[in-house]
């Protein structure tokens, strides 16, 4: 029976790649408006890319990995080995039992980008402060006057040969009339408060006001991103945990014959990871503790075993009907 096991490992790599595939390009269509603007130069792209590469992993591998498992299940059902297996004696967690290898180098794989993109999630405020260190690189190395805007601000960096590069833009909160100007710029973890380096600050007016500090800390910004509460660790351990349990129960339910179709089989691999990632966003969403996300495998759960009864109930209604 390795090659069960090998089937659901290579069925979950081609749904994983299938998916990471539409999230690629979802991903190139929210980059390409930088990757053209010629005031945004590549390298600014990277760290928000690397989020989004991380992200569209992390659903490849979570829808993924139950939906190659249950399609490799409703293989062997299909081609009559589960029912010899059941006829010898062997239950259908047994059966399942055998997906151990697969499921622990996917569930590896699974919490390795999920703590990559949790680490983000957790902190956007840090990818935008790397968004001003790499356009502050950038700004260095130009050889004629040139302007880099830093996106998700209202920064742009001011750029010229043998100058130091100079952070202008508008203020925020109360101050929202005013420009600034600035030597650098670090934006917090959960973007709400953006700190100066050697600040000018102009305000309008007759006559019109200036003033000039070491250091500028403002708060108040409005964030592009909502910080996660779910710490990255816990983040990796959870979805690896989820993916096992929905994986496993799929694979078990259609082992059991709680649908006969391809398309049975897809609702009932996919359900668990949908119902899933729904909750995440919700309680992220809502700033809840971290606590409160340990509900994720056990909704993953029931919402295999939900559809699985539905699935099952359409079926024999199918079947009564034909006769």
């Amino acid at each position: 029976m390795r090659g069960f096991a090998r089937s659901a490992q290579s069925a979950s790599l081609v749904a994983s790649s299938a998916i990471a595939m539409v999230g690629v390009v979802a991903g190139a269509v929210r980059l390409l408006p930088w990757l053209l603007d010629p005031s945004v130069p590549w390298a600014v792209a990277a760290p928000f890319a690397r989020g989004l590469a991380a992200v569209t992993l992390e659903a490849a591998l979570f829808l993924g990995w139950p939906l190659g498992c249950a399609i490799a299940s409703f293989r062997l059902v299909e081609s009559g080995e589960a029912r010899v297996l059941q006829t010898l004696g062997e239950r259908p967690e047994r059966t399942v039992a055998r997906l151990a290898g697969p499921a622990l180098t996917l569930a590896l794989a699974l919490g390795a980008v999920a703590l990559v993109y949790g680490s983000d999630a957790s902190a956007p405020g840090r990818v935008a402060t790397e968004l001003v260190a790499r356009a502050r690189a950038s700004c260095q190395a130009v050889h004629a006057p040139k302007t880099y805007a830093i996106p998700f601000t209202e920064l742009t960096w001011l750029c010229a040969p043998d100058r130091e590069p100079r952070l202008v833009g508008a203020a925020i909160g109360a101050m929202s009339a005013a420009v600034i100007t600035a030597k650098d710029a670090r934006i917090a973890g959960d973007f709400r408060m953006l700190e100066l380096d050697d600040a000018r600050v102009l305000f309008p007016g007759e006559p019109p006001v200036s003033m000039h500090v070491a250091a500028l800390s403002m708060r108040g910004m409005a964030p592009w991103a909502h910080a996660s509460t779910l710490p990255a660790p816990l983040r990796a351990l959870l979805f690896s945990l989820s993916g096992f349990v929905a994986s496993w129960l799929a694979s078990y339910f259609v082992l059991r014959r709680a649908t006969s179709t391809r398309l049975g089989t897809v609702l009932l691999g996919a359900a668990g990871p949908l119902a899933a990632l729904g909750l995440v966003r919700a309680l992220e969403r809502a700033d809840a503790p971290p606590a409160a996300f340990v509900l994720v495998p056990a909704v993953c759960g029931v919402a295999v075993f939900l559809a699985a009864v539905l699935l099952s109930r359409l079926r024999l209604t199918r079947r009564a009907a034909s006769t």
